[in-house]
C-alpha cells in the first residue's frame, strides 16, 4: 500500500494565518511582540506616507533561524522554549505571527542583522557563511493561484557581508526622533520590517486608535523594560514614546497575589475619606471598634486579609472532581475603584476627599477597564475600552440584579463596571491552561477561565464590602445628627401620602373637611414643585459648570495668550529678514517649494494668522466687561460679531450678510456674553453644517434685524444642510444634550447637545421666544424675539 502525503495549497495556509490574527491593530501588536521576544530594549511603530515600519534592536536573525523557524508555519519553538537569552518570557506561541505582515499589508521587506556574540550564521553546508545580516522579501499575493501549493511559494533571501545596522535605518528613514533614538541605544542588531501597499486606511483617526492600544498594551511598572515609541510622518510632533498611566487619584485600591498553592494575600487601600473631616464620635460606633475598622486603621489607609480559593469560592472544593482550582495557578491583580463624580451632601455625609471629576472621566474613559497581562503583555480584548469585552467580569449584570445604594442596610452594594481599572497578571509559567484563541482575541473560556471569573469576583467583593459597611454606618451616624435633614424628608413623604390621598378622594362631600384638605393639597403640591425645580437648577448647574471650565482656562492665560498674539504679528517677517542677508530668495529660485525656506516661512505665516485670529476670537470672549449688564447698540454689535468672525469665515468660504431694518439705533440693556453665546452657537452650527454638505455652492449665514412695537427680532439663517431628516420632532434640538453631529467613522455624538439648548436658556431668561424658520432654500432658520422692556430707558 502506497503512502501519500497530504498537501496544503498556498492560499489555505494564508488564510489560516491571515484570518487568524483578528484586525490590523492585533496584527501590529503581534508584530511588537515578536520585538520583545527578541530581547530588544524597545520597538519603534512608523507611518511613512506609503509604508508601515516595525524596528527593532533585538538579536536578529540568521539564515537558519529564518528558514526553520520565520518561514516555517506555525512553528512550536516558543512553546517549547519559554524564555529569552535575557529571561523574559516569550509573548508569542502559535507561530502565525509572521502573518500579520500579510493582514497590514501585500508586500513585505526585512532587513535584520544578528548578534554575532548570540549567533553563528551556517550555510546550507554547516559552514560558517561570510554573512553578518540579510534582506528577505515576499509578495503576498504570491500565495494566490490555482493548484498552487505552499511549497511553490517563495521569498527572496540575499545575504549582506558587511552591514552597519545603525546606518541602514538612518539611509532609509527619514525621521529625526527617530535617528535620535537610534544614536542613544545600541543598535548593533535588530530587524526592520517595511510593509507597502497597505490594505488599511492608516489616517490619523485610526493611528491616534491604536496609539492608545499601544498605551494599554504593557503595564506601566514594565516600561523600563520595554520601551515602546510610535511617529507617524503626516503628524511629526504628535506622537512619541508610548506610556502608560499609572493610577494614583483612586478612592479604593486592592492588590490581591495568588501563589500556586491556592492562598491569596488581599491588601485593601482606602483612599476615599477625609480623615480631618471625620466627626471623631463616629469611631465611637460599634463597627469601629473591631479589627480593620478603627480610627488607626483608617489613618494607616489599608488592611490585610489572608484567604484561599477555596475560602472564597465555599463549597467548591468538594465538587471540585477534575481539580480545577489546583489548574489556575498563580496571579497577581490590582484593582481600583473610582467615582466618576460625587454630589456636595454627600461630602458631608460620606466625608469623601475631593477630587477633580474632569480628570478622573478622561482618565477613566482612556484606561478603565480590568485587563489581562500574560508575561507583561496585554491579552486582548478583555477591558477593552469601548468593545463588547470591556465588561467581560459581567459586573454591570450583576450591577442590575443588586442595584443597592452604598449605605443600604442590605450591604448589597455591588461596584459598577465605569468606575473601575485594573490588571491581572498570569504568566504561561505558571498558568499553563490559560491558552489563547488561535485569533489571538483573547483566551480560551474553558472550565478553568469560568472558575478563574468567579475568583476574581469574589476577591472584588472583598471591597465592596468594606465600601458598604463603612457608608452604611456613616450614613446612620449623619441621621442621628442632622435631624433637620430628617424632618425635611419626612415632610416630602408625607406631601407625596397627601397628594396620593387626593387623588383618591378627588370626590369627597364634607366641605370643611374639603377646606381644610384642600389646603394640604395646596401646600404639598408647592413642596413638590420647589423639589423638581431644586433639581432641574442642579442638574443645569451641573452642565454650566463644566463648559465655563474652558472659558476660565482661557481667561487665566489671558495675559500670556495676549503676548503670544503680539509675537505671531512678527515673528516670520524678522525671521525672512534675518535669512535675507545671508541668503537672498533670488538663490533659490527653481527650488521645489517644499525646499525652498521662502516658500515655507510665507506658509507659517498663514498659520500665524489663523492662530492669531483664533487668539482675538477667544481673548475677546474672555473680557470681563462681557460679563455686566450694559447697555449694547444693536448696530454696533452685529458690526463686532461680523468683524470677529471674518477671517474664520473667509478661510471657509462662507459669507456673512447683516441687515439692521430697525430706523433708530436701537439699543438693548444685557448681558453681552449671552448674545455672544447665541450668536457663536448658531454660527458655530452652521460652519459645521457647511463642511458636511456635498453640493459646494455659495455658502452664506444671513442675519436680519427688525423690529416693531412689541419686539425686537433677530431672524438667522444659512444654506447649509439644515435640519436632519432623522429629527422627528425639531423642538428636541432645543433639548440638553440632544445632538445629531456623530463621527463619521465610528457613529459616535462629537457634538455636546449644549448649544441651542443654551439659546433657548438664555432667551427664556429675557422672557423672549424662539422660533424655528423653514427658508426655501432648505436651509436652518430660526427667528429670537426679545420684547421691548429691554429697549433703552425701560429696564
Amino acid at each position: 500500500m502506497a503512502k501519500i502525503p497530504f498537501k496544503v495549497s498556498a492560499r489555505t495556509a494564508r488564510l489560516i494565518g491571515r484570518e487568524n490574527i483578528a484586525s490590523s491593530k492585533g496584527a501590529i501588536i503581534e508584530l511588537v511582540k515578536n520585538a520583545y521576544d527578541a530581547d530588544s530594549s524597545l520597538c519603534i511603530v512608523y507611518f511613512s506616507s506609503d509604508s508601515l515600519y516595525i524596528i527593532d534592536a533585538g538579536e536578529g536573525m540568521t539564515q537558519n533561524i529564518i528558514i526553520n523557524h520565520w518561514m516555517t508555519i506555525g512553528t512550536n519553538n516558543k512553546e517549547t522554549d519559554y524564555f529569552t537569552k535575557t529571561g523574559r518570557v516569550k509573548a508569542g506561541a502559535k507561530g502565525i505571527g509572521r502573518f500579520a505582515l500579510d493582514k497590514l499589508g501585500a508586500q513585505c521587506e526585512m532587513v535584520t542583522k544578528f548578534n554575532e556574540n548570540i549567533h553563528t550564521d551556517l550555510n546550507e553546508h554547516g559552514e560558517k557563511s561570510n554573512y553578518n545580516a540579510y534582506h528577505w522579501n515576499v509578495n503576498w499575493d504570491d500565495f494566490e493561484g490555482e493548484f498552487k501549493t505552499i511549497d511553490k511559494v517563495e521569498a527572496d533571501l540575499i545575504g549582506y557581508e558587511e552591514l552597519n545596522y545603525k546606518d541602514y535605518i538612518k539611509d532609509n528613514i527619514n525621521n529625526q526622533k527617530i535617528h535620535e533614538i537610534i544614536n542613544n541605544n545600541d543598535f548593533t542588531s535588530g530587524t526592520v520590517l517595511q510593509i507597502s501597499n497597505l490594505r488599511d486606511n492608516w489616517e490619523d483617526y485610526f493611528i491616534e486608535q491604536l496609539y492608545s492600544d499601544l498605551e494599554v498594551l504593557i503595564p506601566p511598572k514594565e516600561q523600563g523594560n520595554f520601551q515602546l515609541y510610535l511617529f507617524s510622518k503626516n503628524n511629526v510632533n504628535k506622537y512619541g514614546e508610548v506610556l502608560g498611566s499609572v493610577c494614583d487619584d483612586y478612592d479604593y485600591k486592592l492588590v490581591a497575589k495568588a501563589d500556586e498553592n491556592q492562598n491569596v494575600s488581599i491588601k485593601i487601600f482606602r483612599n476615599e475619606y477625609d480623615l480631618e473631616t471625620i466627626n471623631p464620635k463616629l469611631f465611637e460606633y460599634e463597627l469601629f471598634q473591631k479589627e480593620s475598622y478603627t480610627k488607626s486603621d483608617f489613618e494607616r489607609g489599608y488592611w490585610e486579609i489572608s484567604t484561599s480559593f477555596g475560602e472564597l469560592l465555599p463549597g467548591f472544593k468538594k465538587i471540585d472532581t477534575d481539580n480545577i482550582l489546583s489548574q489556575i495557578g498563580a496571579f497577581d491583580f490590582t484593582f481600583y475603584f473610582m467615582k466618576r463624580t460625587y454630589m456636595t451632601p454627600d461630602l458631608e455625609k460620606f466625608f469623601y476627599n475631593k477630587f477633580n471629576s474632569n480628570e478622573r472621566k478622561d482618565w477613566l474613559n482612556k484606561f478603565g477597564g480590568i485587563k489581562i497581562f500574560r508575561d507583561e503583555f496585554r491579552v486582548r480584548p478583555y477591558g477593552e475600552v469601548k468593545d463588547s469585552a470591556f465588561d467581560w467580569l459581567r459586573l454591570g449584570a450583576r450591577k442590575a440584579t443588586s442595584p443597592a445604594p452604598t449605605s443600604h442596610p442590605s450591604g448589597s452594594w455591588k461596584v459598577e463596571p465605569d468606575n473601575v481599572a485594573g490588571a491581572i497578571n498570569i504568566t504561561r509559567i505558571s498558568n499553563l491552561n490559560f491558552q489563547d484563541k488561535s485569533s489571538r482575541e483573547g483566551l480560551q473560556e474553558n472550565e478553568v477561565f469560568k472558575v478563574f471569573q468567579n475568583i476574581i469576583l469574589k476577591i472584588i467583593a472583598k471591597f465592596e464590602e468594606d465600601r458598604a459597611k463603612i457608608a452604611r454606618q456613616m450614613w446612620l451616624f449623619y441621621e442621628n445628627v442632622n435631624m433637620d435633614a430628617k424632618n425635611r424628608k419626612q415632610a416630602d413623604e408625607l406631601a407625596k401620602k397627601i397628594l396620593e390621598e387626593d387623588s383618591k378622594n378627588s370626590y369627597q362631600t364634607n366641605n370643611n373637611s374639603h377646606n381644610t384638605d384642600s389646603e394640604k393639597v395646596i401646600l404639598a403640591k408647592s413642596l413638590r414643585d420647589k423639589e423638581e425645580e431644586i433639581e432641574k437648577l442642579e442638574d443645569e448647574q451641573k452642565m454650566l459648570r463644566g463648559m465655563a471650565s474652558s472659558g476660565i482656562v482661557v481667561a487665566s492665560f489671558a495675559h500670556e495668550l495676549g503676548n503670544l498674539k503680539d509675537i505671531l504679528n512678527a515673528r516670520v517677517d524678522d525671521l525672512k529678514g534675518l535669512l535675507l542677508d545671508k541668503a537672498p530668495a533670488s538663490l533659490f529660485f527653481g527650488t521645489p517649494d517644499f525646499l525652498n525656506p521662502y516658500v515655507l516661512l510665507e506658509e507659517m505665516k498663514a498659520q500665524d494668522n489663523k492662530l492669531q485670529n483664533w487668539l482675538n476670537f477667544s481673548l475677546a470672549s474672555a473680557k470681563k466687561d462681557k460679563r455686566k449688564r450694559k447697555k449694547i447698540y444693536i448696530k454696533n454689535y452685529l458690526t463686532s460679531i461680523e468683524s470677529s468672525w471674518n477671517t474664520i469665515l473667509m478661510n471657509r468660504f462662507i459669507s456673512l450678510s447683516i441687515e439692521c431694518n430697525s430706523l433708530d439705533d436701537i439699543d438693548m440693556r444685557v448681558f453681552e456674553i449671552d448674545l455672544d453665546s447665541i450668536f457663536n452657537n448658531l454660527i458655530v452650527n452652521s460652519i459645521d453644517s457647511f463642511m458636511v454638505q456635498k453640493n459646494n455652492s455659495n455658502r452664506i449665514i444671513e442675519i436680519k434685524q427688525s423690529d416693531n412695537d412689541k419686539e425686537i427680532i433677530f431672524d438667522y439663517f444659512d444654506n447649509g444642510i439644515g435640519l436632519s431628516e432623522d429629527i422627528t420632532n425639531h423642538q428636541d434640538i432645543f433639548e440638553p444634550l440632544y445632538t445629531t453631529k456623530r463621527n463619521r467613522h465610528t457613529g459616535e455624538e462629537i457634538g455636546t447637545g449644549l448649544g441651542m439648548w443654551l439659546v433657548k436658556t438664555i432667551m427664556k431668561e429675557y422672557d423672549g421666544s424662539v422660533k424655528l424658520l423653514y427658508p426655501k432654500n432648505n436651509g436652518f432658520g430660526i427667528r429670537l424675539s426679545f420684547i421691548k422692556r429691554y429697549k433703552k430707558g425701560e429696564v
